[in-house]
């Protein structure tokens, strides 16, 4: 039997219709998207951290968290004076900190107001838990700390195991997020051990800049310039296992391909593959172990190789390197955002004489280090800042350069150096990354159709 054409249509639209956001949410939507997600978005618990109140989701899911500041619920469907989200943007007694948007005039009244409407017309049912949902702990150790909660609201996403995409130089499986772009800078200061190096600070620089953009999650691409070796990196990290989505763990990997430009260097075009898995433990302590393979990573123009008569001759050195890497991170305050960093890179022989694998200088340097190369110091996280400041004995920054180890030996022997002020016996170099995370908003058409899918 035929179905008539009016309830055909009708079955249609019910079934793969989706209603549209209520007005209220869309216009807070605006408002967000003007004055907030640029630093509040990406993922994150708000109950562990305030800075990570996510706005950039559908607004029904900050219903019933708790706020880190003072547990006081983001949103309380109904009733806009007990919703700290609003009191937040308005001030007043009980509020905590400063006014946001941070740094900025408050909110003109009338949109104040728009959020407080949107507020009042909340059902008392919306996000799905009545008000009463509650948060993961954001250590991100089960199936818990992602996804979507049983009542239909959307769950904020456990931590991230590293604050940063790098700790020091090794790529982390922290991505940036869809529609997420990095600006970054890496500096290592001269080398301390000198006698009129004040510290490092007069002696010659290495440093790099870099920009990095998350095409969805997971999926990061990274262009960044190296003054040592004038070298350019093209990356790609992709990471399909994330433990802040509810996963065991991280695991991903990271591709380069790099062009030293340096008029007098060998193998100026190089590539370099990696692999990461990490796990944050106990919400606070962050490990990751990285294997990688690094091509034609020795790039003196002038390699003298002797075959045994006494006479050495100039030779290429087309050589890899294999590397293994260990990074930890101890996050030692209440709210997370201070954090001790460590790192080892370790370029691995092979044992045979001459060694198949550049490292430590190889056998192009003899007398090089081959303990590999170190960095130890701390971090902070501020909004969409990560910055960090270390010691290390490697003052190479693009990933071809650092992966044969470290350029200076014993820390605190500096050969040739000779005086009373032990700083100047120091062997490492002083250095710092800072990197600043700015949110692309998408087209007005497709925020309109997001909005409209987050309020199914």
């Amino acid at each position: 039997m035929a179905v008539p054409s009016t309830v055909a249509i009708a079955l249609t639209t019910l079934l793969y219709s989706a209603p549209e956001a209520p007005p209220e949410e869309a216009k807070v939507k605006e408002i967000f998207d003007e004055w907030c997600t640029s630093c509040h978005s990406g993922g994150g618990n708000p109950a562990s951290d305030p800075s990570e109140v996510d706005l950039d989701v559908p607004l029904s899911s900050l219903v019933g968290i708790p706020s880190a500041a003072n547990g006081k619920p983001l949103v309380v469907p109904g009733d806009p004076d007990a919703s700290y989200l609003l009191l937040k943007m308005k001030g007043g007694d009980g509020m905590e900190g400063e006014i946001m948007p941070m740094g900025d005039d408050p909110l003109p009244a009338e949109q104040l107001q728009v959020i407080a409407d949107w507020i009042s017309a909340l059902p008392a049912d919306a996000g799905g838990g009545g008000g009463t949902s509650t948060p993961t702990d954001g250590g991100g150790t089960g199936p818990s700390s992602g996804g979507v909660d049983d009542g239909g609201g959307a769950t904020p996403k456990g931590r991230k195991p590293f604050h940063g995409t790098t700790q020091v130089t090794l790529p982390t499986t922290t991505t940036l997020g869809k529609r997420t772009l990095q600006y970054r800078i890496d500096h290592r200061f001269g080398r301390i051990g000198t006698e009129r190096g004040a510290f490092g600070l007069d002696g010659g620089a290495s440093m790099a800049m870099g920009l990095s953009y998350g095409i969805i999650d997971g999926l990061d691409v990274q262009l960044r310039r190296a003054g040592s070796r004038k070298t350019y990196e093209l990356g790609l990290k992709y990471v399909p296992l994330r433990q802040e989505d509810g996963q065991a763990l991280s695991f991903g990997g990271y591709a380069a391909l790099s062009y030293l430009r340096d008029f007098d260097v060998a193998n100026p075009w190089v590539g370099d593959f990696q692999l990461m898995v990490s796990r944050l433990w106990f919400d606070r302590w962050s490990t990751m172990l990285v294997v990688g393979y690094h091509l034609n990573t020795n790039h003196d123009a002038r390699v003298l190789v002797d075959f045994g008569d006494g006479n050495p001759v100039p030779a290429e050195d087309r050589r890899d390197t294999m590397t293994m890497g260990l990074a930890s991170t101890v996050w030692v305050d209440k709210k997370k955002r201070w954090g001790i960093d460590m790192q080892y890179v370790l370029p691995i022989p092979d044992g045979s004489t001459p060694n198949v694998f550049h490292y430590n200088g190889g056998d192009s340097d003899p007398e090089g280090s081959k303990a590999g190369s170190w960095a130890l110091g701390g971090s902070l996280k501020t909004a969409k800042h990560v910055f960090q400041v270390f010691f290390t004995n490697n003052r190479e920054i693009a990933t071809n350069l650092y992966a044969p180890g470290g350029a200076s030996g014993n820390p605190f022997n500096t050969p040739g150096v000779d005086s009373r002020n032990p700083f100047h016996k120091f062997n490492f170099f002083l250095g710092f990354n800072l990197g600043r995370q700015f949110t692309i908003k998408a087209p007005k058409g497709r925020a309109k159709a997001s909005a409209s899918a987050g309020g199914q």
